[in-house]
Parts: C-alpha cells; sequence; structure tokens
C-alpha cells in the first residue's frame, strides 16, 4: 500500500508539472445572475484530472478532464446580490491518478469582480421619452437630415443629391437643401426622480444607462453622493453601471 502511494504521488506531480494558469478577465453580470472569471490553462505535457474551485463553492467549481496545449475556462463565482466584490483566492488542484492523492496551488487575482442592479423598465415616462428622442434625433443626426433650413446656391463640390429640382424648374436656379446641425439635448437620468425603494431605483436607471448606450446617446447619472457627467461609448457605461453598483456597497 505504501508503495502504490508513493508511486501516485509521484504521478501527481508529474502530471501538474508543467502547468499554467493565468487569470485572463472577469465578466461583470446583472443580479440576480453570478458574474465569471476566465482563466487560460496551458500545459507543456498532457494534464488530466483539474479543478479550480472558489473559496466555499465546490458547487460551480470548473472541472477539466484533460488539457493539452492552450485552453479556456470559465469559473462562475457565488454572488448574486448588487454590488462590488474583491476576489479571493482561487485553487488549482489535481487529484490524478484515481483521486489518491491531491496536489494544489492558489492564485490570488488582485481584482474585484462586479453585479450590476437587476434590470427592471422604468415607469417614469419622462425619462423614457427623452431617451425615445434623443434616440430619434440622433438617427436623423447620423443621416445628415436633420431638419430642414434653407436653400443655399449649389457649389461643385456638393454634388447632386440635396439639389431643390422644385425650384430648379421654377427659377432655374440650383439650389442646395440645407439642414441645421440639429443636436438633440443631452439624457439626465436622476436616482432621485425614479420611484421605489433603492434597489428598484438602481434597477430602472440600469434599464435607462443600457437603453441609452444601445441608443448611442449622451447621458449624464446622478446618484446619491456620487454625479457622473455626460459622455458616451462603453467606457461611460461600464463607469455608470459600476457606480450603480457601489450605492450603499459594502462587501468585502
Amino acid at each position: 500500500m505504501f508503495v502504490i502511494i508513493i508511486f501516485a504521488l509521484l504521478l501527481g506531480y508529474s502530471n501538474a508539472r508543467g502547468l499554467t494558469v493565468s487569470f485572463k478577465y472577469a465578466i461583470a453580470s446583472f443580479a440576480p445572475q453570478t458574474p465569471q472569471l476566465v482563466w487560460q490553462i496551458e500545459a507543456d505535457d498532457p494534464c488530466q484530472s483539474i479543478t479550480l474551485s472558489y473559496p466555499k463553492d465546490l458547487k460551480n467549481a470548473c472541472y477539466i478532464t484533460r488539457v493539452k496545449e492552450v485552453i479556456k475556462c470559465q469559473l462562475s463565482l457565488p454572488y448574486t446580490k448588487r454590488g462590488c466584490y474583491k476576489l479571493k483566492p482561487i485553487k488549482i488542484a489535481s487529484n490524478y491518478p484515481f483521486g489518491l492523492v491531491s496536489v494544489w496551488s492558489y492564485i490570488q487575482p488582485n481584482k474585484v469582480v462586479y453585479v450590476y442592479p437587476s434590470i427592471i423598465k422604468t415607469s417614469n415616462q419622462k425619462h423614457q421619452n427623452l431617451v425615445a428622442n434623443n434616440t430619434d434625433e440622433g438617427t436623423e443626426k447620423h443621416k445628415g437630415d436633420d431638419e430642414f433650413e434653407s436653400l443655399i446656391t449649389h457649389l461643385p463640390e456638393m454634388g447632386l443629391q440635396r439639389i431643390s429640382w422644385k425650384h430648379y424648374a421654377k427659377t432655374q436656379q440650383l439650389l442646395v437643401k440645407q439642414f441645421s446641425d440639429f443636436k438633440s439635448a443631452d439624457a439626465q437620468f436622476d436616482f432621485n426622480l425614479v420611484t421605489g425603494d433603492t434597489e428598484e431605483r438602481l434597477g430602472q436607471l440600469c434599464f435607462l444607462v443600457c437603453q441609452a448606450f444601445e441608443s448611442d446617446i449622451n447621458y449624464s447619472l446622478k446618484l446619491p453622493n456620487n454625479l457622473i457627467a455626460c459622455n458616451s461609448g462603453k467606457l461611460h457605461h461600464q463607469r455608470c453601471l459600476e457606480a450603480l453598483s457601489l450605492v450603499g456597497d459594502d462587501n468585502e
């Protein structure tokens, strides 16, 4: 029996030798969905029976039967409530061969992971109309035909697309339709202007922020003790969602 255990230990360490586990990035979630961590696992030689697990959460552990060259895996975390969570040490273990021995190590990612508020469709018609109006006007703006303003004399570099042929038929003048450079009002989302308890308000603001991001419009976000200036784009969207997650947050 002693010989078998020694042999199993040698096989276990040999199996894990040359294994490289790297943390890539975290995937935030909207409550009550769980966030995930993406890992890259490499092995110089085929490696078997690898487990990645989070402290006190074997239910969501990531089991990998065999690693050959490079693979990626996603480890779900046990967080379902809105907040910002500092990551705890991740255990990497191998129970090869036959579960007789266990070889393990820990990785401590110096990162946090966010659980955003649940998305709740707002009943605030003013906010909904503001996003809708900005979306419509923004679409027209991208097409370049927002609001008709006046007729101007045609120049060679203008092309023929906007010539007013109706006026040409009357006056024999080539006139071009000029449209105002219309810019719609920026959307402003305010914690105090939505109704419900804290989580309901944050959920409605989360809905509005996501809707504004998808519509590619400028918006600002006013929260208790925090004001995010008007902007647009992916980074602004992420910053707003993270700010919503942090309202009254005391998670570790």
